[in-house]
């Protein structure tokens, strides 16, 4: 029988695959075409027991039913539809006291004066945002929520220095049943935080290639 060649990306979701042969895509748990058994190579991960006993424990259900805080990129895109809302109430704030300081010009004076074009230019500038706000909040929540029980297998950092700060990112690698991995990417929250560590079982919450969230259940 001809082992399947694996593929270099999934067909669905576009994210990258690792090398081996994979029954779902582990990042939008698309089926990939191959059998589970063949995937697996014949052998169970030794991690399958955990996460079977994730799957079984009574606290499951209620990890399966919260919902994790959305990406960084989904929050920036709020943030943008917030100065969106100030650059129209600040245009329409000042077109109004335009026309009250400027009512004995007629219609044409207030819509000619030097503060209505300032007006004019945040109301622009609102409506540019708004959409920006849109689009940026369709792409962060464009590959679907998954919910899954899993083992955090391995991890490791990136830190980029701008300035006089940093950011730090984190890559967790990730089993979940039928030994399908992969890496999520789980942007560092501070110096306070206390990361994820190795060899924990839980439920993952990933959306696409970042790990949103995830939570602990003791097996």
């Amino acid at each position: 029988m001809a082992t399947a060649t694996p593929l270099a990306s999934c067909p669905n979701c576009g994210s990258k695959l690792p090398e081996q042969p994979l029954s779902l895509c582990a990042y939008c748990a698309m089926p990939m075409g191959l059998d589970a058994a063949e995937a697996e190579e014949g052998a169970e991960s030794p991690n399958a027991g955990r996460i079977r006993r994730v799957l079984e424990h009574d606290k499951y259900e209620d990890a399966i039913a919260w919902i994790p805080p959305e990406s960084r990129a989904f929050h920036g895109a709020i943030r943008t539809g917030y100065r969106a809302k100030l650059c129209a109430i600040a245009g329409i704030g000042l077109l109004v006291a335009t026309a009250i300081l400027a009512r004995g010009g007629g219609a044409s004076g207030v819509l000619l004066h030097p503060a209505a074009w300032l007006a004019y230019a945040l109301l622009a500038l609102a409506v540019y945002l708004a959409l920006q706000s849109a689009s940026d909040r369709k792409s962060a929540v464009a590959k679907p929520l998954l919910k899954r029980p899993g083992l955090i297998v391995d991890r490791r950092s990136e830190t980029e220095i701008r300035g006089w700060s940093g950011s730090t990112c984190y890559y967790f690698q990730i089993e979940f049943e039928g030994g399908v991995t992969g890496e999520f990417a789980f942007p560092g929250h501070g110096a306070n935080e206390d990361p994820y560590v190795t060899n924990l079982p839980g439920v993952a919450y990933t959306r696409g290639e970042t790990l949103l969230a995830f939570k602990h259940i003791r097996v």
